[in-house]
């Protein structure tokens, strides 16, 4: 009588063989329920749902026997690191650019979609991002949310506006929001230019006085006028 691994195949001559047995396809099945291989997992249907119109939604054991399955692990894990607040869109993206997956955990590709998310998403999307990364702040830090452009760290903002989680929306109209820009030095100030892009969103919020007035009316309600 022999043993067979349901995943590999590999026959053993012993149960308890089999049961200490640990193949590549048996370790990514255990490992299914991981916050990593959950939202691999989830690009992985995505990609497919997008990217090749599949009507049929594909399931965990199609992501374990992919080729492609190192890849969406690597880039769920460079997304989890990151605190990507929106991953679909992150990957909708990519797949309308028909960017490759060996790109997709990138610091060059993903700071190319923040520079254009920055400009393209809507005011009330913007200002929720920017506030719900400003509470998830103030939990870490134990400080109000609303102190953050006073207390934090000059290293600190640069990294926070580079990675997209405050939008110029709230750092061009908020007093206490650009406040930030006096703390920063020279070299400071380079990084984060081609994300506040003063110019564009200089004629950008003169070209759209309504959604400004909007802004600041949000933001005067949770006292960052």
């Amino acid at each position: 009588m022999s043993y067979k691994c349901e995943y590999c195949g590999k026959t053993f001559v012993r149960e308890n063989s089999l049961a200490v047995h640990i193949c590549e396809k048996k370790r990514r099945h255990l490992a299914k329920d991981t916050k990593q291989n959950q939202l691999a997992f989830r690009c992985f249907q995505l990609f497919y749902k997008i990217g090749t119109n599949s009507k049929k939604l594909k399931t965990y054991t199609d992501f374990v026997n992919s080729q492609y399955f190192n890849g969406f692990v690597k880039f769920a894990s460079y997304c989890i690191d990151l605190k990507v607040d929106d991953v679909d869109a992150y990957v909708r993206w990519l797949l309308q650019k028909g960017t490759p997956l060996t790109k997709w955990a990138s610091d060059i590709t993903f700071n190319e979609w923040i520079k254009i998310r920055l400009k393209t998403e809507s005011p009330d999307r913007a200002v929720e991002r920017t506030i719900i990364f400003l509470e998830e702040w103030a939990t870490e830090s134990k400080m109000p949310w609303y102190t953050y452009f006073g207390n934090v760290s000059p290293n600190l903002a640069v990294f926070h506006i580079c990675s997209g989680k405050i939008s110029p929306w709230v750092l061009y109209t908020s007093n206490t929001a650009s406040a930030i820009f006096d703390k920063l030095n020279s070299e400071q100030t380079k990084m984060i230019t081609d994300y506040v892009d003063p110019e564009y969103w200089f004629r950008k919020l003169n070209n759209n006085s309504q959604d400004v007035d909007w802004v600041l009316d949000i933001l005067g309600k949770v006292d960052l006028a």
